[in-house]
């Protein structure tokens, strides 16, 4: 039996109604597509690629027939003109081209296996429908998007259907709309009472037919024999909605309203090959019709479920991950990290959470080499909007870091580890030091080694270098963090709490798969102030207390402007630490200067006039020019 598709594609979209036919091209031996082009430029590019079992038809073949629906295509966009046309398209196919039945597939739907399971369920019903899967239901009871998801609609020539497909007709010329109005949204709301209103109306039951994103990510999904199974249930096709192409490596896996919590073997086995597909079917449709698709890094664009491949399928073994947050009072410390990075580590990536506007754009424009740049909105739900709000901006950047490290875990499964790092760290030596350090534990911590009473207060370790495995003790943790930052996160204690750093002193109760460095060379920072502690340069080498300084912690730093800084706003620092921050100062005015060559008017944004009569460890780019000579001429 030959099975008979049709569906309706933009410019936007015909890659993916491509990817479709080709799918269908390895799965079904006998059928045939009809391809219904809203734009001129489709039907073009099909007549020329010649396709042997679809016909490409312009959709004004179908207005000229039909011309209520002519009359109302101007004030609808091209998404909602597609559905509108839906069921005119449906019955002109049925009524020129004398088929018994036709399928309707949405264009972002692709098969993964025989589609005869379908037709089988399908046997002598008039009209196939199959369930909407959104898990969201309204008050009234009905699923959120309606009963029924009308991306997968199935009708045969006969009276009972065609008086379905008339009655759709209709109403969708009458009213169809991306927004949702009294009781309506779309095409889908119409179809929720054809049980009851229209005779021989069937439900596939099989989950493996037309599964969406928000059903996968609570199934059960395996590979046995080179196919795949939902709940034991064989994948037929999926439908990827929200799916988008950018540049042919970075893409949004799901661009409506949440994050997706896919699992590692679902990005592998279903949308990997999707994704490969799709970048082979734009380059063929490019030399085909020159720039037909324009390739794009998707600068300022939100992405809600970000999905990098090139990340995703190198190899990472011997590639330092590592994240950051920044905003733009941060940034000239987190491009100094980033430079200390480069500096001394041969391949690394540095994802970077831009908070603000200011600092996307800034660095969009440094084109950072082995950095990927995540807007905020690209993380921020409801939940973390609220926050924003409610807490001041380094209390929301303390709540942010949870989020931000389970995102990226989350979209990137070959991400086996990841370490975070503050904006104002700094290296002195290569970062492998710290992963010869932190062995094969779960989790990695450095303690701070504060006094009795301020450990108290502020906890045990440094919540400014943390590092995540991807195991379930890890996840298990910054899950728990996650929660907890998330329901409160201040810059005060209260009640055994402060900021996000206090949450990991009870870690150690949660699993003992966790690496505390005894290493007081790694994260050093201003509260290691003790008497004892020496500081001294040899070999090109600094030494902290008789460790190699591999990294320090410029907590409380700050920069009035290119010449003036204040070291430390917590304590007054010895002179011996001089050394450390003097060339720390001297990197950071490097930097302004560089900035100021990208955004001249960056820098006044961020400056200040200092207090003098304030200040604990007033220090100037002079003084720091100054040591370092002294260094240079004592070695």
């Amino acid at each position: 039996m030959r099975h008979y598709y049709c569906s309706t594609f933009s410019k936007d979209y015909i890659y993916k109604g491509l990817l479709l036919y080709n799918s269908l091209l390895k799965c079904d031996k006998d059928f045939h597509f009809f391809i219904i082009c809203l734009h001129d430029e489709v039907k073009v590019l099909l007549d020329k690629m010649n396709l042997e079992k679809a016909t490409p038809i312009a959709l004004s073949s179908i207005e000229q027939e039909d011309k209520h629906l002519l009359k109302v295509k101007s004030s609808r966009n091209d998404k909602e003109y597609i559905w509108t046309s839906k069921a005119s398209a449906m019955l002109y196919l049925l009524r020129n081209y004398k088929v018994d039945h036709i399928l309707w597939l949405d264009g972002d739907t692709y098969f993964y296996s025989n589609p005869e399971p379908i037709f089988e369920e399908w046997g002598s019903y008039s009209v196939m429908l199959t369930k909407e899967k959104w898990k969201v239901t309204s008050s009234n009871g009905n699923q959120s998007k309606g009963l029924y998801n009308t991306g997968f609609m199935g009708f045969k020539n006969d009276k009972q259907a065609l008086q379905c497909l008339k009655w759709f007709r209709k109403e969708l010329i009458n009213w169809c709309y991306d927004e949702v109005e009294n009781g309506l949204w779309s095409d889908q709301f119409y179809v929720n009472n054809w049980r009851k209103k229209f005779q021989n109306v069937g439900v596939i039951k099989n989950i493996g037919v037309n599964l969406t994103p928000s059903k996968i990510q609570r199934s059960k999904v395996e590979k046995i024999n080179n196919e795949i199974y939902v709940n034991n249930k064989r994948l037929i096709f999926y439908h990827s909605f929200g799916f988008r192409y950018y540049d042919g490596n970075e893409f949004d896996l799901y661009s409506y309203i949440y994050t997706l919590n896919l699992s590692n073997d679902v990005l592998k086995w279903i949308y990997l090959p999707y994704i490969y597909e799709a970048k082979e079917i734009v380059k063929q449709i490019n030399s085909i019709e020159n720039n037909f698709y324009k390739e794009d890094r998707p600068k300022d664009k939100f992405i809600r479920n970000y999905f990098n491949v090139k990340l995703n399928e190198e190899n990472n073994r011997d590639c330092y991950q590592l994240c950051t947050i920044m905003t733009k009072d941060y940034l000239v410390q987190g491009i100094a990290l980033y430079n200390s990075l480069k500096r001394h580590t041969s391949k690394f990536h540095l994802w970077i959470c831009c908070v603000d506007k200011t600092v996307y754009e800034l660095l969009n424009k440094m084109n950072l080499e082995n950095v990927t740049l995540i807007s905020l909105e690209n993380i921020k739900d409801e939940k973390l909007n609220n926050i924003k709000k409610q807490r001041k901006i380094h209390e929301f950047c303390w709540t942010l870091k949870a989020p931000f490290i389970s995102y990226l875990m989350k979209h990137n499964y070959n991400l086996n580890s990841i370490l975070y790092i503050d904006a104002d760290v700094f290296f002195f030596e290569d970062i492998k030091m710290i992963y010869e350090d932190w062995g094969n534990e779960s989790i990695y911590l450095t303690p701070l080694m504060l006094r009795p009473k301020h450990e108290k207060r502020k906890g045990k370790y440094s919540a400014g270098l943390i590092g995540f495995k991807r195991d379930e003790y890890a996840m298990k943790c910054l899950r728990w963090w996650k929660r907890k930052c998330i329901s409160w996160c201040y810059d005060r204690f209260e009640k055994d709490k402060w900021s996000d750093q206090k949450y990991l002193d009870h870690w150690p109760n949660i699993t003992s798969k966790i690496k505390i460095s005894e290493n007081l060379g790694i994260n050093a920072g201003p509260w290691y102030i003790r008497r004892g502690y020496q500081v001294f340069a040899k070999d090109n080498r600094i030494f902290f207390n008789g460790y190699q300084l591999i990294c320090y912690h410029f907590s409380g730093l700050r920069i009035f402007n290119k010449k003036e800084y204040e070291l430390s706003n917590r304590t007054k620092l010895p002179e011996r630490l001089q050394l450390i921050y003097a060339i720390y100062v001297d990197e950071l005015a490097h930097i302004i200067t560089e900035i100021k060559k990208i955004d001249e008017n960056f820098i006044s944004t961020i400056s200040s006039t200092p207090n003098y009569d304030k200040l604990y460890n007033y220090f100037t780019l002079n003084q720091s020019t100054q040591w370092l000579k002294n260094l240079m001429d004592g070695m």
